[in-house]
């Protein structure tokens, strides 16, 4: 098993997301230990303005691999987002992907339902930004490169990806003692394996 990183920029052409239409901008991911969510390698930023769309999604479709699930286990905010945009932009360039294989067949890792719980059980407010603190919001990645800023959408991206990755160790290493807790409370034996 082997985790990553993982998160996508898009550009929204409307106020609502658009899978078919809003374009990936970027692909980013990066292994971590799987036990610690220390980072194991550096962050890869597959950049459209680069190449194009159509190749950072058949770069992607290589690494992600739908046919070995548990080569890439994505670990993210919001994920099923993430998934609905490679499938349909997959599907705009000829690559057909089962959906079972990215929604059921592959293990992953959300931080969203942890972050409503930390939220008091509500999705308003629940944001990763709000959660770890960004500097910036994921629409202005859009209006950067429109702008052909892109130092500031890797400044963004690499931000992003340390702070979320700063909370996904915090948490990794104090849900144990959170369960625990419950465990010994409610009389649950297994308390003391872990």
């Amino acid at each position: 098993m082997t985790d990553y990183y993982f998160d996508i920029e898009t550009n929204p052409k409307g106020e609502r997301p658009d899978f078919k239409g809003d374009d990936i901008l970027t692909i980013q991911y990066q292994q971590i230990d799987t036990r610690t969510g220390e980072k194991k390698d550096e962050l890869v930023i597959l950049k459209s303005w680069e190449s194009s769309e159509k190749d950072i999604l058949e770069k992607f479709y290589h690494i992600f691999n739908p046919e070995k699930p548990w080569e890439f286990v994505p670990v993210g905010f919001n994920l099923v987002f993430d998934y609905f945009s490679l499938l349909y932009r997959w599907r705009e360039i000829g690559i057909n992907v089962k959906p079972k294989s990215i929604f059921s067949d592959r293990p992953n890792i959300d931080l969203k339902p942890i972050v409503v719980m930390c939220n008091s059980g509500s999705f308003k407010g629940a944001s990763l930004g709000r959660f770890i603190g960004k500097r910036d919001s994921g629409l202005k990645v859009s209006k950067w490169c429109k702008e052909g800023d892109y130092s500031s959408v890797q400044e963004y991206i690499e931000d992003e990806a340390d702070r979320f990755i700063k909370f996904y160790q915090f948490l990794v290493n104090r849900m144990p003692e959170v369960w625990q807790e419950f465990a010994k409370a409610n009389g649950i034996g297994q308390a003391n394996s872990l």
